[in-house]
């Protein structure tokens, strides 16, 4: 591996590896209702009913559930033995469970084959974000983090198009019934997932490598096969330590980084499980046309992700993050309630608008609070307490959606769906989050440069 390498190319490459792993996150999104007809049912569980919402719900917390196990652990790793191999394992892993979905046939396999892609995207995810901050300066952090979270909301809507190509392609024109359809979907898309894992593994370059003896591609990956199985196994014993223990360049701004993760968490994932089963119980969307919304949607948002890291680096960061987690908060409230199709397609649009530039607002601000000898441990933290929250969001909002679904609510004139109260929930806590971001989260350059010059000399001396 040699140190002339471009920035630039490894920022491609590794955009690349996001938007292949939330486009197999994303492809599944509109099938949620035909998982609703074909594949899972109502059942009871010591008395209490499990519905298909609150399903899907547990579904969705099984991922969120590993990722925060494993996060912080795989974030550790990777600012040790460093960052390419641990995303190589992940997509890896990736592209084996995307041929999985392909052949799942209950709650349970799909309940395990998520619970296995949280894993997946722990190694990918936060250590990826880690490794674009260490390849770019402080005056283009924010854009270049915007670019692979675009990266990521990209793949959100490509999935679901892909989703809807391959399965209006594959039942209507060639006339395979609705299940078989939706399993060669998820097999064309691990195969895509197989062909950008070989991308990665050629063009992404670590820099912290470059003064190490280099390694083959297949020694680094059996290598890091080995490490992460051990973190895996400490990872439970790993978070309480890391959870109870101090740093010194932890401070009450970024201990409110902590806090506003685990909200946001909580009120983006109790919206994810049930956005489609919304469009198909309250608009009677068929799968196909759902894919087609929510991709149109997320294509609509993209351009918030670059904008929201120029503004970040152009301006105060903290006040485009509380600015835009607000309106977004704000806009929340309106999803729930009884209007035309397309008025609610306007709302959402400009409340994944409002979140793309958030994102890397946030994770630029975020990065001025950590020195770069914990970044990878610390980004896994903070992508850990967003899955903690999203844990419970998906299983609260499911359960929400399926009492409330049929009942309304008249708002002196206004028709309020009940289900939309989930959304009004999660735009609640959107709210309160900005809020308290606002008023405890301080960035002081010099406090956080001296606090890195105190992590360095204490790393050094523990060697």
């Amino acid at each position: 591996m040699t140190k002339n390498f471009s920035p630039t190319s490894n920022l491609i490459a590794l955009c690349l590896a996001s938007f292949v792993v939330v486009t197999g996150f994303g492809v599944i999104l509109p099938f949620f209702p035909l998982y609703a007809k074909e594949i899972l049912f109502k059942f009871y569980f010591l008395g209490f009913p499990i519905g298909i919402a609150f399903q899907i719900g547990i579904m969705t917390s099984a991922f969120m559930f590993t990722r925060f196990l494993l996060a912080p652990a795989y974030g550790d790793l990777s600012d040790v033995s460093g960052r390419k191999p641990i995303i190589l394992v992940g997509m890896s892993i990736y592209t084996f469970l995307l041929f999985g979905f392909g052949l799942a046939f209950d709650f349970l396999s799909l309940l395990t084959l998520r619970g296995l892609q949280g894993i997946a995207s722990a190694a990918v995810w936060p250590v990826g974000e880690a490794l674009i901050v260490d390849t770019s300066s402080k005056t283009s952090t924010g854009r270049n983090l915007g670019y692979y979270i675009m990266s990521m909301q990209a793949g959100m809507a490509a999935g679901p198009f892909i989703g809807f190509i391959f399965y209006a392609s594959l039942n209507g024109f060639v006339g395979f019934p609705p299940l078989l359809a939706y399993r060669l979907t998820f097999i064309c898309q691990g195969i895509m997932g197989l062909l950008a894992t070989i991308i990665v593994a050629l063009l992404v370059k670590d820099p912290s490598q470059f003064e190490k003896e280099p390694l083959s591609i297949i020694a680094s990956f059996v290598i890091a096969i080995k490490q992460m199985g051990r973190k895996t196994i400490q990872s439970p014993k790993y978070l309480i330590t890391i959870f109870s223990g101090s740093a010194v360049y932890r401070n009450k701004s970024l201990y409110t980084i902590y806090l506003v993760a685990i909200i946001n968490g909580f009120g983006n994932a109790m919206i994810f499980p049930i956005i489609a089963l919304f469009l198909d119980d309250y608009y009677l969307l068929d799968p196909e046309i759902i894919a087609l919304v929510i991709g149109v949607v997320g294509i609509l948002a993209l351009s918030g992700n670059p904008l929201g890291g120029i503004l970040s680096d152009k301006f105060a960061r903290k006040h485009v993050v509380w600015i835009s987690g607000l309106l977004r908060g704000v806009l929340y409230l309106f999803l729930g309630i009884k209007w035309g199709l397309l008025a609610a397609i306007i709302v959402f649009t400009f409340q994944r608008f409002l979140w793309a530039i958030y994102q890397p607002a946030f994770r630029a601000t975020q990065s001025e609070l950590i020195p770069e000898a914990v970044r990878g441990k610390e980004f896994g933290l903070v992508q850990a307490l967003f899955n903690l929250g999203s844990v419970l969001g998906p299983i609260i909002g499911g359960a929400l959606y399926d009492q409330l679904l049929g009942i309304t609510f008249n708002l002196s004139g206004v028709v309020y769906l009940g289900a939309g109260i989930t959304f009004a929930v999660a735009g609640i806590f959107g709210i309160i989050g900005s809020i308290t971001f606002l008023k405890f989260v301080t960035i002081n350059p010099l406090e956080t440069q001296k606090k890195a010059i105190f992590v360095a000399e204490s790393s050094t001396s523990e060697k």
